[in-house]
C-alpha cells in the first residue's frame, strides 16, 4: 500500500538492520553512523524514530571467527515496538566464502547462508508478526583492500561462488515467506566499476558521504511501495 500523506509515518518506527554500509563505514576511516543512509532518513520519510543496527563486518550466518552474526544480534535489538524493518547484508558472507547450503525451509543451520537467513526471517515473523519487513539485497562491489584479498563481484570466493549466488539465495528465503525484497544488488544507481564513482564508493564497496546520500534516496523511493 502506498501512502500518499506522508504524515501517516510520523508515529512509525524503521529498524535499520545490516552491516557496515547501514552503519556508515566509508572505506577510508572516516565513516560513521553520521554519514549512513540511516542518518537524516527522515527527512524523506518522517518516521517517529529511524534505528540503526549496522554492524561493520557483520556476516548474515554466524562464524567461528566472529560473535556479532545477524543471527547472533537478533535478540540485541528492540524490534517489539518497530513498525518497518529492512535487512541489509549478505557481501561479507561472500567475500569470506560462507557456504551456502540448501534451499529448503527446513534448513536452520546457521553456520550456512540458506538457514541463516531462514532462521532470521522464521525468528521475527514468529515473534514479531505485526512488524512489516523488506529485505534488500547487497550491492554490487569492486573492493581493493589494502591488505587482504576480497573477491569482487566480477569474481568467485574461495568456494567457487559469485556474489550472484548469494544474492539469489536473499531473494529465495525471502520470497518463500512473502517478503518483498529491494534488489539494490542490480538497482542501486551506482555503479564501483566506473573510476569517477570513487567519489560515491572510495574503495569500490562502502559509500561515502555523497554516496550515502544518493543510496538514501533510492532506497527511500523503494521502500514507499512497501510500508
Amino acid at each position: 500500500m502506498y501512502i500518499n500523506d506522508l504524515s501517516y509515518y510520523e508515529d512509525k518506527i524503521l529498524d535499520c538492520f545490516g552491516d557496515s554500509t547501514t552503519w556508515g563505514d566509508n572505506g577510508v576511516h572516516t565513516g560513521s553512523n553520521k554519514i549512513s543512509w540511516v542518518h537524516g532518513f527522515q527527512h524523506l520519510i518522517p518516521f517517529a524514530e529511524v534505528r540503526n543496527y549496522g554492524k561493520k563486518g557483520s556476516r548474515i550466518a554466524d562464524c567461528g571467527d566472529r560473535e556479532d552474526s545477524f543471527v547472533k544480534r537478533l535478540k540485541d535489538m528492540k524490534v517489539s515496538d518497530a513498525d518497518y524493518m529492512v535487512i541489509f547484508g549478505g557481501v561479507n558472507d561472500f567475500q569470506h566464502s560462507v557456504p551456502l547450503g540448501d534451499f529448503s525451509i527446513d534448513n536452520v543451520d546457521t553456520h550456512t547462508f540458506y538457514g541463516a537467513y531462514n532462521y532470521i526471517l522464521r525468528y521475527l515473523l514468529s515473534n514479531y508478526p505485526d512488524c512489516k519487513y523488506i529485505v534488500m539485497t547487497p550491492t554490487k562491489n569492486n573492493f581493493h583492500h589494502p591488505t587482504k584479498n576480497y573477491p569482487t563481484t566480477l569474481q568467485t570466493n574461495d568456494l567457487g561462488l559469485h556474489q550472484s549466488d548469494y544474492v539469489k539465495a536473499i531473494k529465495q528465503v525471502a520470497h518463500l515467506y512473502g517478503q518483498p525484497v529491494i534488489d539494490l544488488y542490480n538497482n542501486s544507481g551506482m555503479s564501483p566499476f566506473i573510476k569517477v564513482n570513487t567519489k560515491f564508493q572510495p574503495d569500490g564497496l562502502h559509500y561515502s558521504k555523497l554516496g550515502y546520500e544518493r543510496l538514501q534516496r533510492r532506497i527511500a523511493s523503494q521502500l514507499l511501495n512497501y510500508l
